[in-house]
């Protein structure tokens, strides 16, 4: 519950009270790799904090799994449209290995934002980080080579690189794993 507390913290501060009320409104789910903590055609319920573990975010189409984002620890997992809005979901989020989740129903989210001093800021903060790194994905998927694509995973999950299976990183840049495997060794020799 710590590492929640003190990730909640980064954008708002907390009193002791408050930090009271998210313990009760918190459960603590826990995911078994290959799990879903969201399929595709379902309404997503919850928001989570990722205590420990590693998610990925995809959806099939035409036969193929695109991965767009990873969750790992210390950060927060929704499908955000669906969660808001009450939409099916059109993504899916599997465990990627064993994880840890704090959880959040959109109920007890709505009695965060009402009863969390500036938990709607918290909010407002956390979706426009959200945006900022769907809207830069989208962007570096349409200008940049495959390459840079890369450099930029990298920059972004090379933390977790080790713990992602190689056909979902290609999936997440944009190609097959036999050309990640080539711009690698082309890195290597640069």
């Amino acid at each position: 519950m710590q590492n929640l507390i003190k990730t909640i913290n980064k954008y708002i501060d907390l009193s002791v009270r408050d930090i009271d009320t998210i313990k009760q409104l918190v459960t603590v789910k826990n995911l078994n790799e290959g799990d879903f903590f969201l399929k595709s055609g379902y309404i997503c319920n919850e928001f989570a904090f990722v205590n420990k573990g590693l998610l990925s975010h995809n959806i099939y189409r035409n036969g193929l799994d695109e991965t767009f984002f990873f969750s790992s620890s210390g950060e927060f997992v929704s499908e955000y449209e669906s969660f808001i809005k009450r939409k099916k979901s059109k993504k899916n989020i599997i465990a990627l290995e064993e994880t840890t989740l704090y959880s959040f129903t959109r109920e007890s989210m709505d009695m965060f934002y009402k009863n969390v001093t500036n938990g709607e800021r918290f909010g407002r903060l956390l979706i426009e980080e959200v945006f900022t790194k769907a809207t830069n994905h989208i962007i570096a998927r349409q200008l940049e080579d495959a390459e840079q694509r890369y450099l930029n995973f990298h920059k972004s999950f090379g933390h977790i690189q080790q713990r992602i299976p190689q056909y979902l990183i290609a999936s997440f840049i944009g190609v097959t794993p036999q050309s990640l495997s080539r711009i690698r060794r082309q890195l290597v020799k640069k």
